[in-house]
């Protein structure tokens, strides 16, 4: 019997909201049907930034229209989305489950016999492999693959317009030879090659593995090679990553049953959200052991394959706070370090290309801030100061630049809030937090100016405004948002006290009918006028404020409302609806499943 046999998992729960199950290793990453069959697999690269393998089809509207972009969002989650892979799976599965919180697994009963499939991405490669176990109870002929599936760019559907990308063109070519099919696009500069196990005629009562291989690489030759040798130690490299993945969770004390949501964050955000990028894509992915190139990473893989500094901060932060000394986290957290301060040194746009080169170049303040707090928090939580003096001029760079442009009331403008919406009071309470933190981490001079002009130019009403058109809160804007977490994490971080009235005032306002970002019903919260619904962003918020002002049902609530509104593989949507708790908008999302796993990682943390 194959050791992966002999690692159950629990099977998942059909009674929460569907998403498909996702699957990779950091290089490739992709989504698949519940039954094993595929709906894209996807892969960084150094001209477009990602480029896939998909089912899906080109994004045809006009982009300027929110309505057809959330609707093209969501097809791509729809359980009727057309699939690619192995004909037989292409069936209602009988159970589905997360091998290790990782690896899709189904098992699927037809007529014919029974069929097992597991999904893993095999480390340092870019690929995937599937091994199937069938088991017959008449005559089956296997395997045989359906579904068409194209080459392309990421299609990057942003509610908030950016600024457009230069067209790029595919010419999809494609040949099958024999269990061979092979797909290449010389303008896009990708090519992708299936390769599945010779076909057999199974007869009744007997059984069989057989193994499916998809590898992407820039030159067709390469692709088919890559097949051609994992093909050959498919079944080893699925128990191999099993095992793996089994020791990880052991070796970081996630192997508690209670554990679970700590798994799926660093999960997701070790095989989907970190996305190596590098010129050669037909060059070995592994450098002793160690996988090579820049790291990515991504608000998400599917929907939005982009670098935000603020979401990305959050995925390491939830990372280091889990095994700040393994090499797996210090290659993501510092090749992320590296693509943001060697490739793409800021000013940072808006949302990155997963090359480090800016898509869209709207000032966003607090994520021109991340970057270097990010190099702190990394340097204090692996106790290596060196780390902090090796980045300092680069940081005190980006410093002084942010400095440069106070106004003479010390306050600095943003042309954008932290959820990408135009912002008519350029002045922006939460990222004036955050920016004082920052210099506070670094001992700068003028933090103690930033904090008495924020103090002073955002009271208003006898709380905090959320945005101001210029000193002494003027034409103040009172709202709160599920983005901007700065505001709640004020008192953890000593910006003010948890007792400060107008901090207290502030939070009160914010789960209140008051505010146009709160969102009541049987299931309502925090979240935004971006996407206006609950978001989760907004009841981990409140799981922070619950433990600043010592409110422990308050927390559970928060978190009982988290359980509630996950989606069956533990991943949790940027909104959902506030009297069913479904899916509201973008079942793919980094940062709400990071922050989750970095909160109930430290129990007792208020501030990061």
């Amino acid at each position: 019997m194959c050791s992966w046999q002999l690692m159950p998992a629990e099977p998942l729960d059909r009674r929460k909201a569907y998403k498909p199950l996702d699957v990779g290793n950091g290089i490739v990453s992709g989504s698949l049907t519940p039954s094993g069959r595929w709906l894209a697999l996807g892969i960084g690269h150094p001209v477009h930034g990602r480029v896939e393998l998909t089912t899906a089809s080109p994004f045809a509207h006009d982009r300027l229209q929110p309505s057809a972009v959330r609707a093209y969002r969501a097809a791509l989650a729809d359980p009727a989305r057309v699939s690619f892979g192995l004909e037989l799976l292409d069936a209602e599965p009988r159970s589905v489950a997360l091998v290790a919180d990782s690896f899709p697994n189904a098992v699927i009963e037809r007529p014919e016999g029974r069929v097992e499939v597991t999904t893993v991405a095999p480390r340092g490669r870019a690929a995937v492999v599937q091994l199937v176990r069938i088991s017959a109870r008449s005559r089956i002929l296997v395997p045989k693959l359906s579904g068409a599936v194209r080459l392309a760019r990421a299609e990057y559907t942003q509610l908030t317009p950016g600024d457009p990308l230069a067209p790029a063109p595919s010419a999809n070519t494609s040949e099958t030879d024999g269990p061979l099919l092979w797909i290449d696009d010389r303008n896009l500069g990708i090519a992708a090659a299936v390769l599945q196990s010779d076909p057999i005629v199974m007869a009744p009562g007997s059984e069989a593995r057989i193994v499916v291989v998809i590898a992407l690489a820039a030159t067709r030759a390469v692709a088919i090679r890559e097949c051609r040798a994992l093909a050959e130690e498919g079944e080893a490299l699925v128990v191999r990553a099993i095992e793996a993945r089994r020791r990880l969770w052991t070796g970081w004390r996630l192997e508690g049953e209670t554990d679970g949501p700590i798994r799926r964050g660093v999960a997701y955000a070790i095989d989907c959200a970190a996305s190596r990028v590098r010129e050669d894509l037909d060059a070995r992915w592994t450098r002793d052991g160690i996988s090579a190139g820049n790291v990515a990473v991504l608000a998400d893989h599917q929907i939005l394959p982009l670098v935000w500094t603020r979401d990305a901060y959050y995925v390491c932060r939830a990372l280091l706070a889990v095994a700040p000394h393994d090499p797996v986290v210090d290659e993501i957290v510092g090749g992320f370090v590296e693509l943001l301060f060697a490739n793409a040194a800021g000013p940072w746009g808006r949302a990155l290309l997963a090359t480090g080169i800016a898509k869209d170049r709207a000032f966003q303040l607090d994520q021109q801030i991340y970057p270097p707090l990010l190099v702190a928090d990394w340097a204090r939580a692996v106790r290596r100061p060196a780390l902090l003096d090796a980045w300092r001029s680069d940081c005190e760079k980006v410093i002084e630049a942010l400095l440069a442009r106070r106004t003479a009331d010390g306050l600095i403008a943003t042309d954008e809030t932290p959820g990408d919406d135009p912002l008519a009071q350029p002045f922006h309470f939460s990222s004036h937090v955050l920016l004082w933190h920052l210099l506070d981490v670094f001992g700068h001079r003028a933090a103690r100016e930033v904090r008495e002009a924020t103090l002073r130019h955002f009271a208003n009403e006898g709380r905090f405004a959320y945005a101001i058109s210029g000193p002494d809160a003027a034409e103040a804007r009172h709202y709160h948002d599920a983005n901007d977490l700065p505001t709640v994490f004020a008192p953890g971080w000593g910006f003010c006290t948890a007792g400060d009235p107008r901090w207290r005032a502030t939070i009160q306002f914010a789960w209140s009918d008051a505010n146009e970002g709160y969102f009541p019903g049987v299931l309502g919260g925090l979240g935004s006028v971006h996407t206006p619904h609950p978001w989760p962003l907004g009841d981990l918020q409140e799981i922070v404020v619950a433990r600043v002002t010592d409110d422990a049902p308050r927390e559970s609530r928060a978190k009982e409302r988290l359980a509630r509104v996950e989606t069956w593989d533990g991943m949790l949507p940027e909104a959902y609806d506030e009297h069913t708790g479904a899916v509201a908008s973008r079942h793919w999302f980094a940062w709400p499943v990071a922050l989750r796993a970095l909160l109930e990682r430290e129990p007792m943390l208020t501030a990061p």
